[in-house]
């Protein structure tokens, strides 16, 4: 990529940025009302997490979330059970050893 479409590309997020920003500030702004989804939200959504039109149910989205959410109360737990200073040690000789094997 050249540099030109590096900064178009950048200029591109920084405008998604700002308008979810906008769609994010009315939102709460307005909590009763639902706002509309905006078109950025609308290319990023994902299939699985769409609302049927028919009966106003999300599909899959429920389990799946309960899923990541129960897996990451797993993980929480065992980062915690570890200890701190072999955890920094291993990381570190991690890092070393990665920059050592270039």
């Amino acid at each position: 990529m050249s540099k030109d479409d590096v900064e178009q590309d950048l200029a591109q997020l920084r405008a998604e940025v700002a308008a979810l920003s906008a769609v994010r500030k009315e939102s709460a702004a307005t909590p009763t009302a639902s706002a509309p989804p905006s078109p950025v939200a609308d290319a990023t959504a994902s299939p699985q997490t769409s609302v049927e039109p028919e009966t106003g149910v999300a599909g899959a989205a429920e389990p799946e979330h309960s899923q990541l959410d129960e897996l990451l109360e797993l993980l929480e737990a065992e980062v915690k059970d570890l200890p701190t200073i072999t955890c920094l040690i291993v990381f570190s000789l991690g890092i070393l050893m990665g920059r050592f094997l270039r």
